[in-house]
């Protein structure tokens, strides 16, 4: 009789967050793109990106691919860039218990680029000579950087979410460049020389999710 007594009393202490397990199962996935870049998009720069992520309880794989090209006017020539670019990483979710799954996180990514660039430049002679005109170009270069990140994602209506993103890129590097012409700007990353450099994003995404979050429970 005690002991029957004393199994329902613990039973009953229980609290619903006792028996609730973390689900590392993902809920659904977010598609979007940087509205920045589409905005930037003319005659000197031309790119996009896209962005994807997945929950896994708090913490979300994230994905993101792009593509720029840059037409720099200098005052005796001309720089031309081109390339792709992608990043993978994972973001904590600070706002893990809500509901909408609305997020502020901090994150980390790893960057790869593959991009081509020419300078056309003129050199003046010190003597009575015309100027002449060169060219220098690296035809494959490759590069990599890291980035930490932060931001938001809100939920604005049904599957459509409005956020931005902050990054941090430090710890570029390059191969595949020929000596007479040092790498300038990397697609996805920015200028090669600036360490750290930073960068932003205005983003836009899609939700599809395949599973429901479950109620809250009230007390």
């Amino acid at each position: 009789m005690i002991a029957a007594t004393n199994h329902c009393l613990s039973q009953e202490n229980k609290s619903p967050d006792s028996e609730s397990k973390i689900s590392y199962a993902p809920t659904g996935i977010r598609v979007g793109t940087d509205l920045i870049d589409l905005a930037k998009t003319g005659k000197t720069f031309k790119g996009w990106e896209l962005n994807g992520d997945i929950d896994v309880s708090k913490y979300y794989l994230a994905v993101d691919i792009g593509s720029w090209a840059k037409d720099i006017t200098l005052t005796n020539g001309e720089y031309t860039n081109g390339g792709s670019y992608f990043r993978v990483g994972v973001d904590l979710n600070f706002l893990a218990k809500d509901p909408d799954k609305n997020m502020f996180f901090f994150g980390f990514r790893i960057g790869r680029s593959l991009f081509h660039e020419s300078l056309t430049y003129q050199a003046t002679s010190v003597h009575l000579y015309p100027s002449s005109t060169y060219s220098v170009s690296n035809d494959a270069v490759s590069g990599r950087w890291a980035e930490f990140t932060t931001g938001l994602r809100v939920r604005v209506w049904k599957g459509l979410w409005m956020g931005y993103t902050g990054r941090m890129k430090f710890a570029p590097s390059t191969k595949g460049s020929g000596a007479s012409l040092a790498p300038y700007d990397m697609p996805g990353y920015g200028i090669v020389s600036n360490k750290p450099w930073w960068g932003f994003n205005y983003q836009v995404f899609w939700r599809f999710e395949w599973k429901k979050n479950k109620p809250a429970v009230k007390k």
